[in-house]
């Protein structure tokens, strides 16, 4: 009978074994109990457990108690008496036993017990703590968020001790089950934008998860733009300051960065700066911001425009210097423009991507050839370098670097109507391109708010300018939504 009971007991692990496919850092553990004729199974995956944990807390109690008796086996004096592991539960179902084992836990199978316990035994291999590397700081402090999950929300509540700030955590992925959680003030988030957003969550049918941008792509697919919809960060304290001004922060297992929803476009000019340096001090720097942002995308079509088609709108001085130099180089101002802002953000990618020993060296080889050289062989005007490098520098200025994607496509598309249009047609993108931002929303938020709708209240308290920090925090966050359409239904309910 008891070799039946035993039988039963190999069977049931080799099953779970099966499952995961015979893998060979799928550790089992055969125990033989103290004081009875039981056995026991200990089933873990190796690498994502705390070994010692296991050793001290569930083997060493199993093995050194003096004697196991029947009414020890039963799961609570178990889980209260004989293991020392803080969190125990109670799973049945192969598929919940092989979720628990690939989410670091312990699995501990008894002989004649048809409940199966899982212990939280996990331990993931983590970096440490470091400086964030998507927004740099002179000033304020100097951690950015990890790849851990648990580890990231726990920097959240360090500065946020606040008894109704709320995490919710789900699975998402098929394939990767990979833990996305919420955080937000209960008391401060806007309730229907967090259901908006655990409604998308909800929808989600991607395979795998590996960062946060596939949940930012998903959440925001319906919007087809190339300004973000969601303010991505590596730093706590810019996360913790957005949950307090009742935004919701999704942190996705594995990535550094986490996602604040909603997103207007004020706040990718708004840096960590501007609040740890005196308010008087920084006062004018975010408007000298928003003026350099939009040179920096115009200047590159405007030359072109200018030397294209409407030559005698400049001063003629200028106009003598473009035309001397234009007499010796071969190809049209476009194609020049063109050549040198393919060649710069190629140097750029290549320089944010390739190992850190051969950077300086690229960037000096770009510098040199594709500067004096390329003057000097009359492949492209000099003003034609001042021109590209000037605005490459001036986009530099942009605080979350997620938005200098967008700005690279703008002044591409700038570039090509300024060529083909000149000023009509840079005038024309530019009506086009205000009416897709007003258009534009994040979760049901206007993405120029609150200059477009025009709220004066907070328009005046942190947008252009930077207000002192006791008027910013006096006041109660508002997000613009627009109010949905009433239906024709709603209406003859509501007479």
């Amino acid at each position: 009978m008891k070799k039946k009971a035993s039988d039963s007991l190999e069977k049931r692990v080799s099953a779970i074994l099966e499952a995961l496919g015979e893998s060979s850092d799928v550790k089992k553990r055969h125990l033989h109990l103290q004081g009875s004729d039981r056995s026991a199974y200990l089933l873990y995956i190796e690498g994502i457990v705390d070994s010692a944990s296991i050793q001290h807390h569930i083997i060493e109690p199993l093995l050194k108690k003096p004697a196991i008796s029947d009414d020890d086996l039963l799961i609570p004096s178990l889980t209260q008496s004989v293991l020392e592991i803080p969190e125990i539960k109670t799973i049945k179902g192969m598929q919940n036993v092989i979720s628990e084992l690939l989410d670091g836990q312990t699995i501990i199978l008894l002989e004649e017990r048809e409940e199966i316990l899982s212990a939280d035994t996990a331990k993931w291999q983590e970096r440490t703590l470091s400086s964030p590397k998507g927004q740099r700081t002179i000033e304020g402090p100097d951690v950015g968020f990890t790849e851990s999950r648990s580890g990231n929300v726990a920097l959240i509540r360090k500065y946020v001790k606040n008894p109704f700030m709320h995490i919710e955590t789900e699975s998402y992925g098929k394939e990767t089950n990979t833990s996305v959680s919420l955080v937000y003030l209960e008391n401060m988030v806007d309730l229907e934008i967090l259901n908006e957003i655990k409604r998308k969550l909800n929808q989600i049918s991607l395979d795998s998860i590996i960062g946060s941008n596939y949940i930012a792509e998903y959440l925001t697919k319906e919007s087809k733009t190339i300004f973000p919809l969601t303010l991505n960060t590596d730093r706590p304290d810019v996360a913790s300051a957005e949950v307090l001004e009742g935004r919701v922060c999704i942190v996705v297992d594995g990535s550094p960065f986490c996602l604040i929803a909603p997103a207007v476009f004020i706040q990718f000019f708004q840096s960590s700066d501007d609040y740890y340096i005196n308010s008087e001090a920084v006062k004018f720097v975010r408007p000298f911001r928003f003026i350099l942002f939009w040179l920096s995308v115009y200047i590159p079509a405007l030359y072109v425009a200018f030397t294209t088609f409407h030559k005698g709108l400049l001063p003629v001085n200028l106009l003598v210097g473009f035309l001397a130099q234009r007499e010796s180089v071969p190809f049209p101002t476009v194609f020049e423009v063109l050549l040198v802002f393919i060649l710069t953000e190629a140097i750029y990618e290549g320089s944010s991507r390739l190992p850190q020993s051969v950077v300086i060296t690229i960037s000096l080889f770009g510098a040199i050839v594709f500067g004096e050289a390329s003057v000097e062989a009359q492949l492209v005007q000099p003003v034609t370098l001042v021109i590209i490098s000037a605005s490459f520098i001036l986009s530099s200025i942009i605080p979350i670097a997620i938005m200098s994607y967008a700005v690279r496509i703008l002044k591409l598309m700038l570039i090509l109507l300024g060529a083909l249009l000149g000023l009509y047609g840079i005038a024309l993108f530019t009506l086009m391109l205000l009416v897709h931002l007003c258009y534009l929303r994040s979760f049901t938020v206007p993405y120029l708010a609150p200059v477009s709708p025009f709220t004066w209240r907070d328009v005046a308290k942190d947008v252009f300018l930077r207000n002192p920090i006791p008027d910013i925090n006096k006041t109660v966050p508002s997000f613009h939504k627009e109010e949905p359409l009433e239906t024709n239904e709603e209406k003859e309910n509501d007479s």
